[in-house]
Formats: C-alpha cells, sequence, structure tokens
C-alpha cells in the first residue's frame, strides 16, 4: 500500500468517523464536483470520455446530456476540477455532409469515450454508440451492411482541433466492421466504450458487452494513412482474458493505455468496470492476469448549495450508493476518473441535503488516484 494512500485513508477516518478500513485490493477516493468557470457545478454533461492532453483533462458527454452540453468538448484542470474556459463546440466539415453519414454527424451523435492521436496531438478521437434513431438508404445501406453488429454502424471520427484546443471540426469518418465470431450483437446502448492506443501503433476499442452479456477488447492497426479513406475499419477480438467473475453485467465503460516503468514491456490497458466499482489493469504481453482495483467513491459535502443545512448527521464526505465511471485518463503516475451520472440511479445517492441539489441536477464527480505498483510485474 502507498504511504500517501495510507495517511489519507487514517485522516478521512478521523475527519468522518464512517470511513471503513482499506484492504491491500480497495482504495477510497474522494472526488470533486465539476465546475464551470464561475464556480458553479457542471448541470448534467452525462460525461462519457475522459483524455489528458497538454496538462489539461479533456472531456465529451453523450447526446444524453441537457442540450448545451451536448456535441462539446470541455478543458477540465485536473487540480481543481474547473473548466479551463467555455465549452467548443464540435463542428462538422463541409465534405462531410453530403455523405453518408450527414444526418447523424449534424444532430445529436451519442459520443462516447474520447482520446487522441499520439502522433498528432491535434486530433481527437471519439466514436458512435447508440444511433437507432437513423438509417442509411441506396448506396450508403449497401456499402455499409456488414456490420456484425447494429445496422447503423459504430462510426470513428476524426476531431481536428487547433493547439490552443478553441476550435474542434469533425473532418473524417470510418465506419466499424466487427468479426462475425464475436457476436457483438444489435443493442441500442452496449457498444463500444473505451478508446486506447499503445505505444506499438495499435488502437484499442473496448465493447460494453456482447451477446453473451460478456465485455470485449478490440484491435486494429493505426498508422498515418488511417483516415485517408472512408472504408470499414475492421477490427478483431485482442483475445484477452477479462476478470469477469460471471454472466451478469460487468461491462467495461472506460479505457486508457497504461505504460510499464520498464520500455521493453508493452504496456497495460485500464478500463473501467462501471458497475462493479473496479479498475482493470490488463497486461498486453498477457503475462499475467488482470489486476482487479476495487474502489469506492466519495463525495465532498462541503461548500454545497444547502451547506448551511449540514448537520451532524452529514459527513464531510458521503459514500456513493452509484458512481458509474466512464472516463479514465492516465497522466504520469496518476489516474483520472470522471463518472456519468445514471439518470435513474443518480438520485439514490442523496443523504445528506448538503449534496441533494448537485445529485438532482446530475453533476459529475473527477477522482483522482496514484499509479500502484503492484500493478505492474516484474520484467
Amino acid at each position: 500500500m502507498h504511504y500517501s494512500f495510507l495517511i489519507w485513508a487514517i485522516g478521512i477516518v478521523m475527519l468522518t468517523g464512517a470511513m471503513p478500513q482499506a484492504t491491500a485490493n480497495e482504495l477510497h477516493l474522494r472526488g470533486q464536483w465539476l465546475t464551470d468557470n464561475s464556480s458553479q457545478n457542471l448541470v448534467d454533461p452525462q460525461s462519457s470520455g475522459l483524455t489528458l492532453r497538454h496538462g489539461e483533462l479533456i472531456h465529451i458527454g453523450d447526446n444524453s446530456a441537457t442540450l448545451p452540453m451536448r456535441n462539446v468538448l470541455l478543458k477540465i484542470n485536473p487540480q481543481t476540477g474547473q473548466l479551463n474556459g467555455a465549452p467548443i463546440a464540435i463542428t462538422v466539415a463541409k465534405p462531410l455532409m453530403t455523405g453518408c453519414f450527414a444526418t447523424l454527424l449534424a444532430g445529436y451523435p451519442d459520443w462516447e469515450s474520447l482520446t487522441w492521436d499520439r502522433q498528432d496531438d491535434t486530433t481527437l478521437i471519439s466514436v458512435t454508440e447508440d444511433s437507432s434513431e437513423y438509417q442509411l438508404t441506396g448506396d450508403c445501406a449497401s456499402r455499409y451492411r456488414a456490420t456484425h453488429s447494429t445496422p447503423y454502424p459504430t462510426l470513428l471520427v476524426k476531431i481536428k482541433t487547433n493547439k490552443a484546443l478553441t476550435q474542434a471540426e469533425i473532418v473524417a469518418v470510418r465506419p466499424v466492421q466487427f468479426p462475425k465470431q464475436a457476436a457483438v450483437g444489435n443493442f441500442s446502448n452496449d457498444g463500444i466504450e473505451g478508446l486506447a492506443f499503445d505505444n506499438s501503433g495499435n488502437f484499442y476499442l473496448a465493447l460494453e458487452k456482447n451477446q453473451s452479456n460478456a465485455p470485449m477488447i478490440f484491435v486494429t492497426p493505426y498508422a498515418a494513412d488511417f483516415w485517408q479513406n472512408d472504408d470499414f475499419v475492421t477490427v478483431t477480438d485482442a483475445g484477452f482474458t477479462l476478470p469477469v467473475p460471471d454472466a451478469n453485467n460487468h461491462p467495461i465503460n472506460g479505457l486508457d493505455f497504461l505504460p510499464h516503468p520498464d520500455t521493453k514491456h508493452p504496456g497495460y490497458l485500464l478500463a473501467a468496470a462501471r458497475n462493479d466499482d473496479q479498475l482493470w489493469v490488463i497486461d498486453i504481453s498477457r503475462q499475467q492476469a488482470p489486476f482487479v482495483q476495487q474502489l469506492h467513491f466519495y463525495a465532498p459535502t462541503a461548500n454545497a448549495p444547502e451547506s448551511s443545512e449540514i448537520t451532524d448527521a452529514c459527513a464531510a464526505y458521503e459514500k456513493l450508493a452509484n458512481t458509474s465511471i466512464e472516463g479514465v485518463a492516465v497522466a504520469a503516475n496518476q489516474i483520472y476518473l470522471v463518472n456519468d451520472p445514471w439518470q435513474s440511479q443518480y438520485p439514490k445517492n442523496i443523504q445528506c441535503p448538503a449534496n441533494a441539489a448537485r445529485f438532482k441536477q446530475f453533476s459529475p464527480l473527477l477522482f483522482q488516484l496514484s499509479i500502484d505498483p503492484r500493478w505492474f510485474i516484474t520484467p
């Protein structure tokens, strides 16, 4: 166990009098509320992707977010959880507005996950999930019929930005073709939820669950010519054995790459298992079984809108009944997590009146933890 975490855990127990004792495979994480540049809580951004670029966390939400939070990127200060400026609207390049996917791109796509091209830091990449309200017709339907998943294909999009990230424009699109044997299925809300690059030119796509109710990770090569056509991206099963204990719902809802301290090792994928409050540390070399890091999440009650109502029954931090982590970003020796306030479940978190308004308006939290040496094998 890290000494920094042990000291923090002891301090929280003393502060709240309520936190359970941490075990070797458990971490108790205090979150901070995400706020705009006026220090007001973000309202219902439905966080679905997080990546770190130039020292900032970049955030994207899905199409169930409140209207001002749809189709935008948010730049977040990782230390404070506050936005670094106004939301950046995601626009669409004119040539794509006459293509097969124009209707979807012109609406409110269901964005899930966010990463950036490690060879070009002005390229961000996202992926669509639920496009069940759209359909392709004519030549477009014929050309993109063989998805081996949903009738409307999963789309990878290239979002071109400037260095300061004050502009963001979709300039290229690639539909995804899954292997038939993966039995991905036709679900409206169970598609790709995580994207990550390793250091060897591999691009990973994490599937929430297939027809067997099991999460999967797919892979495809990524090179400089990846976006030079709009044909299917053919992905293959990466073949990882995932720590799924049974046939119940254990989806992957976020993904990032974690390098090994020894550069000879290919590194790890860090997957967020939303329903289990776990991080899965997956060895790309397959030399070790995935490490399962159990997490417990806490929301601060201080400085909440009704903070004057805090009583002796309200601890400084309250344990969340439902967190639903959907964004993972690795930053040197730190990992940042953001949750997607699940609209049907989030109000169940209401305990202390001080946080009631935040849960009712589906405000997300940012969490931070240190990389643990126990996750790594010794070469």
